[in-house]
C-alpha cells in the first residue's frame, strides 16, 4: 500500500498556493527520500566529428574554474555545452531534440508557470530541465521585491524545483500510461560555484499531481534522489567518457524507449 499524507497546500489562496511561495516545511512534506543506491540511466555518447565545439567550450569553463566570472556567464557557457551534448546523441540517434515551453503545475484549481534556461524533450516527452538560483530568485522577486539572494547548494531542495518535477509527470501522463502510475522527472541546475551539477530524480505518482490540482486533503508523496556530477572543464579529457555527456544520452535513451509506450 502507498503511503498517503496530508497535502500541506490544501485549502491555500490562489496567491499562497504558488510554487514560488511554497516554504521548506511544505517541501519536506511533499518530498521523501529515494533509494542511496540509485544511479540515472548512463548511455553510449557519440563520436563527434568536429570537436572544436566542445573544445572551446572547455577551455572557457577551464579558464572561469580558475577566475571569478559571473553566474550569467558560467551558466550560459554550461547550457552551450549540455545543448550541444543533447543535440549530437539526437543526431546519432536520429531523433529530435528539442528545448520545450515553460513547465507549469495545477495547484488548488490555478496554474502556475516554472521558471527554467533549458528544457530537454523527445517526442513530447519531458527529459530534464536545467534552472539555476538567479532564475528562482528572480521568479520569486517579483512576489516578494525585498527578497534577499539566497544561493542554492547541493543538499538542500527547492519548491521551484519539485514543482518542476511535479509538471513533468504531470505532462508525462498525456502521452504514457506509466508503471504503477508513477512517473520520472529530472531537474538539473549547477551548484552555487557552478564547478558541479546536481540531478534530482522524482518519482511523482500522477495521483498526487491530481490532489495537488483539485487540492485533495491528502496525497501520496513525491520520492527523491540525488546526484552530484562534475562539470567538465578539461578540453583534453576523452568527452566520450564524461559523466554528465554518458547521464544525458542516457536521459535521452530512456526517454526514446518510454515514448515507444505512447498511448
Amino acid at each position: 500500500m502507498h503511503q498517503v499524507i496530508n497535502n500541506p497546500l490544501c485549502r491555500r489562496s490562489l496567491e499562497e498556493s504558488d510554487p514560488a511561495l511554497w516554504s521548506p516545511n511544505d517541501v519536506e512534506a511533499l518530498v521523501t527520500p529515494g533509494p542511496a543506491s540509485y544511479h540515472s540511466p548512463r548511455g553510449r555518447f557519440p563520436v563527434i566529428p568536429d570537436r572544436w565545439p566542445v573544445e572551446r567550450w572547455m577551455e572557457r569553463l577551464q579558464m572561469m574554474d580558475r577566475h571569478t566570472h559571473s553566474e550569467e556567464t558560467m551558466l550560459s557557457k554550461i547550457y552551450d555545452l549540455i545543448d550541444y551534448a543533447a543535440q549530437s546523441v539526437g543526431i546519432d540517434r536520429q531523433i529530435s531534440v528539442v528545448n520545450d515551453g515553460s513547465p507549469k503545475i495545477e495547484v488548488n484549481g490555478e496554474s502556475f508557470s516554472i521558471p527554467f534556461h533549458f528544457g530537454c524533450t523527445v517526442n513530447d516527452s519531458p527529459i530534464f530541465h536545467l534552472i539555476d538560483s538567479p532564475a528562482r530568485y528572480e521568479e520569486r522577486r517579483q512576489l516578494i521585491p525585498d527578497l534577499k539572494y539566497v544561493a542554492q547548494d547541493e543538499v538542500s531542495t527547492d519548491a521551484l524545483d519539485v514543482a518542476a518535477l511535479i509538471a513533468q509527470a504531470a505532462n508525462q501522463k498525456e502521452w504514457s500510461s506509466g508503471s504503477d502510475g508513477i512517473y520520472k522527472a529530472h531537474v538539473l541546475y549547477p551548484t552555487s560555484n557552478y564547478k558541479k551539477l546536481v540531478l534530482l530524480t522524482g518519482w511523482v505518482p500522477y495521483k498526487t499531481a491530481v490532489a495537488l490540482r483539485e487540492g485533495h486533503e491528502t496525497l501520496e508523496p513525491i520520492t527523491l534522489s540525488r546526484e552530484i556530477i562534475d562539470v567538465p572543464c578539461d578540453p583534453h579529457c576523452d568527452w566520450k567518457e564524461i559523466v554528465l555527456f554518458q547521464i544525458i544520452a542516457g536521459l535521452i535513451d530512456e526517454s526514446t524507449k518510454l515514448s515507444a509506450t505512447r498511448v
